[in-house]
């Protein structure tokens, strides 16, 4: 693990619960601790060769209130599409928006030896340098008759313009290395996978309001118990102490209003830092 200079912004949607839920702490620019998370993921099979493999790559920080994963996409479109240099750029910017949407204010990190919560949250950005490349294409026009056949589905690096934002949701989620949970896909096991039909890594997929399950933020926890005490006094305050933590969810969105609309003026105006020796941000 290593610390990378950043400006740690928390996005406007997470704040008022790290801040409702936390110990009162100046909101300063602060290097967030930060690791490169860079693997291949397989799926079993029955065969020497593994039924899906896939390349995972992404930034993780903790700034002290927040937990976020960094994933630089680029986004190239194919030329059937037709599409202008604005409706690109709106395109992805939709993308972009919905997907975080879908994925921020679901759950948090919770240390119980210290009180304190932190919010948890995906940022995608597409300025570069980049973790993944996605092509946007235009559906085969007779994928109505034949929609389960692979060239009418979308997957992680090829996403159809015209599908749904909670399927782009699903196939970010291979991004952030999480398996399918439906028979026949990029699954965790051989023998007994782990299955959903509700969950946005399942056939929730297929729903406009997916489940989310803890075990999708697994990777939050277990980064932030990982970090060296010392770093974690440096971030989250000297006082505190090794911290145990759990997930815990996020409220209803109808929850929110209590945690106070003041704390969010704090962030106005501030959106994202790039990452590397550009730096890098939540999204606000």
């Amino acid at each position: 693990m290593n610390t990378r200079p950043a400006v740690a912004l928390l996005s406007l949607a997470l704040l008022p619960l790290a801040l409702a839920a936390s110990p009162a702490r100046a909101i300063v620019a602060i290097e967030p601790f930060s690791e490169q998370v860079s693997t291949t993921i397989a799926s079993p099979s029955d065969s020497p060769s593994p039924a899906y493999q896939w390349d995972v790559s992404y930034e993780r920080s903790f700034d002290g209130f927040s937990i976020v994963k960094h994933v630089e996409i680029n986004f190239l479109f194919e030329t059937p599409l037709g599409f202008t240099a604005q409706q690109k750029a709106d395109w992805k910017a939709q993308a972009e928006a919905s997907v975080e949407s879908i994925w921020n204010n679901k759950f948090a990190v919770r240390d119980t030896v210290n009180n304190r919560t932190y919010a948890v949250g995906v940022d995608i950005t597409v300025d570069g340098p980049f973790d993944q490349t996605i092509s946007v294409a235009q559906r085969p026009a007779d994928c109505g008759s034949r929609p389960g056949d692979l060239d009418c589905r979308d997957n992680m690096i090829k996403w159809f313009s015209d599908s749904t934002p909670v399927i782009h949701a699903h196939e970010f989620g291979h991004m952030l290395g999480l398996y399918d949970e439906y028979d026949g896909g990029a699954v965790d096991k051989l023998n007994n996978p782990t299955l959903s039909s509700d969950g946005i890594m399942g056939l929730g997929a297929l729903d406009p309001d997916p489940v989310f399950y803890a075990r999708y933020f697994q990777q939050y926890r277990d980064f932030i118990g990982g970090i060296p005490l010392a770093e974690y006094q440096r971030l989250a305050g000297s006082g505190v102490a090794q911290g145990n933590f759990v997930l815990v969810a996020v409220p209803e969105p109808g929850t929110w209003a209590m945690f106070g609309v003041g704390a969010v003026m704090l962030m106005a105006g501030v959106r994202r830092a790039r990452r590397a020796d550009t730096q890098r941000s939540l999204a606000s």
